[in-house]
């Protein structure tokens, strides 16, 4: 699903039929303006937020020039439902679905990933126009791996004057690490039209984490990359190509003696063409058309030593991935009646993985070495329709109804271990999915919406045909495996006025089909044997109290998530905590030309607690809380600067899914434009 900037999004878009503004007094700019934020991945069609009937959350701009950007996963943090994964490099779950399960998209186009940890997000935070999540179920409009949601991330492109640079440099004290980055951007006339350029090169390295109880070894990270957007606007037609290189390197710290895990590389490299026309017919009022081309290679290290009496076995293994994707993509939007709006389009992609492994396993005594090799190359190919549309039912109701049908091939092409050939293998399946919602706004401040879709997400290359060594054991691929598949219901209502904001969710999915590993010893095998069921609350809620500019704020999320294994048993202690968010008070004030804010506020979670299909109880995580400090100003001559002070009373803590917590710490960033 091709997502476009705000900018252009609001060009030829017509918002939902009978949703009512949203009333933004001075007071209230700051945060009533992310309701009218424009947004295509909720239901396809062009929609503000206000009456969207999917959950969505829009970090804009100017949010994350108030945050310090460490990363991306960093400033999606505070989103209700919204869970960070940490191992070694940081990943997005959503409502208790593994990071696996959330669909990543950068400029609409989905980044893929056949590892059972799930997608990073490889893009540098300086370069981001506006990130879009969606929570729920999302496959209808944004294909594959949108289970528990979707996250968009919107790059910039061009600038309002000829020429302009913006220049951030930011300093992490807990790990004694730096970001920096330089952005020139810039809108020139050209012939008949204008032709719009950004061009991005950033770096960042982080080092050992401090926390209370000492120091991580090794927990280290870096990256570094390099992009560039050139378009050319004609009329109603819009042209452009975006190529961008991000390498991506870690330490994972794992807490063992005997083990180490390390992925130096992990590494994007991506070129995109686009088009768009706009009010072509006067009944086609948007094309939009992609085509894109990606790779990844990725090295992951691990070394093991596992000791039984007198016997140690140590098994060193080194996994070599060369992934490249090619997509494209095709979506008209069209209104053909007053008070309906359509969307259809199809996707196409081509995902071809190359995978080499070594293993070198040495039992002492007698110190005797077994190495095995083993390559595969694999790949799969989907084909994708789909159609929303939106009708209005009366002047303040409207109806959306959506499809997507799916079809996908994948096969070993081609596999050996040690030289001696493997078997070739094929899987194919098709999906078929809907969704349906309802929003009536019952008066100019409030709507209400009502709102059931569908996800899926089909398994991996790694699930269906290669083999791999982990756990003391071998597991091979399944062909036969099902795709995993969700369905989300949700009510939800949004006020906004008189400085109160509040968007409350409540929400049910059933997802089924999960793929497990099975073990049949020797060798282990997948299938798709374990359910889980979900219900919760999500709220975001601020009201501004018009006394010295303090404005009280919470994003909160209560879930309880029940797993449901092949086996029978079911249990809610599944790694998923059952309050999480943060709480806080704001305070904006304006002194001449500079405008600042600062926010004390609350982060936590509750304990969490995990069993798994045996009954037994594995390592969960306690529940904490840290008292946290932000502060930004927007200075004269375009000056920005932003300090957190985080974990104030240097609190030893460690979230579900991530390293222990950093002390008490310093994150200090300065953005200058020119």
């Amino acid at each position: 699903m091709l997502s476009l900037p705000a900018a252009w999004s609001q060009q030829g878009a017509s918002p939902r039929a009978g949703a009512a503004p949203v009333p933004t007094p001075a007071s209230e700019t700051r945060d009533t303006r992310q309701l009218e934020t424009v947004t295509v991945i909720g239901t396809g069609l062009p929609t503000e937020v206000m009456a969207n009937p999917a959950s969505i959350t829009i970090i804009s701009a100017e949010d994350i020039e108030q945050k310090v950007p460490t990363s991306i996963a960093a400033l999606l943090r505070d989103v209700p439902g919204v869970q960070i994964s940490e191992e070694g490099i940081e990943r997005i779950a959503i409502r208790g679905e593994t990071p696996r399960r959330v669909a990543i998209l950068i400029d609409g186009q989905r980044l893929t990933d056949h590892t059972n940890y799930g997608q990073p997000v490889l893009v540098d935070p300086a370069t981001i126009e506006r990130i879009e999540i969606v929570r729920g179920a999302s496959s209808v409009v944004s294909g594959s791996s949108a289970i528990g949601g979707v996250i968009n991330i919107i790059t910039k492109r061009g600038a309002s004057q000829p020429f302009s640079f913006t220049a951030t440099a930011g300093y992490f004290s807990a790990t004694r690490g730096y970001r920096v980055s330089g952005t020139a951007a810039g809108t020139v006339p050209a012939g008949a039209g204008a032709l719009d350029y950004t061009l991005s090169l950033g770096r960042m390295e982080q080092g050992d984490r401090r926390t209370p109880r000492g120091t991580l070894v090794p927990s280290d990270v870096e990256d570094r990359n390099v992009s560039g957007h050139l378009g050319y606007r004609i009329g109603a037609h819009y042209f452009g190509i975006r190529a961008s290189a991000y390498d991506l390197g870690a330490n994972v710290y794992v807490a063992q003696p005997d083990f180490s895990v390390s992925l130096p590389q992990r590494d994007l490299r991506k070129v995109g063409l686009f088009y768009q026309g706009t009010q072509l017919t006067p009944w086609l009022t948007r094309l939009d058309a992609s085509l894109y081309r990606q790779t990844i290679e990725r090295d992951f290290r691990s070394d093991a030593t596992i000791a039984a009496g007198p016997i140690r076995n140590r098994v060193r293994s080194n996994s070599l991935d060369a992934q490249a994707t090619r997509g494209a993509s095709l979506r008209a939007e069209m209104k053909f009646s007053p008070g309906s709006r359509t969307v259809a389009g199809l996707e196409w992609e081509d995902d071809a993985l190359v995978a080499d492994k070594t293993t070198r396993s040495t039992r002492t005594p007698p110190g005797i070495t077994t190495t095995v090799l083993r390559h595969d190359d694999a790949a799969t190919r989907t084909f994708s329709l789909f159609g929303e549309h939106e009708l209005t039912l009366a002047q303040r109701l409207t109806a959306t109804l959506g499809a997507r049908a799916s079809r996908t091939r994948s096969g070993l092409e081609a596999s050996n271990t040690n030289g001696v050939a493997n078997p070739t293998r094929r899987s194919a399946d098709s999906e078929l999915l809907g969704s349906a919602a309802l929003v009536w706004s019952p008066s100019t401040p409030l709507t209400l919406r009502a709102n059931i879709a569908q996800g899926f997400i089909y398994p991996t290359l790694g699930q269906l045909f290669l083999t791999a060594t982990g756990e003391g054991a071998t597991w091979q691929g399944n062909p036969d495996l099902k795709p995993e598949v969700s369905t989300t219901y949700e009510l939800g209502a949004r006020h906004a006025a008189g400085g109160t904001v509040l968007d409350l969710t409540l929400f049910h999915m059933r997802s089924k089909d999960y793929i497990t590993r099975v073990l049949l010893v020797p060798v282990g095998t997948y299938r798709n044997i374990d359910a889980a069921r979900s219900t919760g609350v999500e709220v975001s809620a601020q009201h501004a109290l018009g006394v010295w500019g303090l404005t009280p704020h919470a994003a909160l999320a209560f879930m309880r998530r029940q797993l449901r294994f092949g086996n029978g048993l079911r249990t809610s202690d599944s790694g998923t905590p059952a309050m999480s968010g943060v709480i806080g008070l704001r305070r904006d004030w304006a002194v001449g030309e500079a405008v600042a804010s600062v926010d004390v506020y609350l982060r936590g979670e509750s304990r969490v607690r995990v069993r798994d299909a045996t009954g037994a109880s594995l390592p969960g995580a306690a529940g904490y809380t840290t008292l946290n400090l932000r502060a930004s100003a927007q200075l004269p001559a375009d000056w920005t600067l932003v300090a957190e002070l985080n974990n104030l009373g240097n609190r030893r803590y460690q979230p579900y899914g991530q390293m222990p917590g950093a002390e008490r710490s310093l994150n200090l960033f300065v953005t200058r434009k020119f």
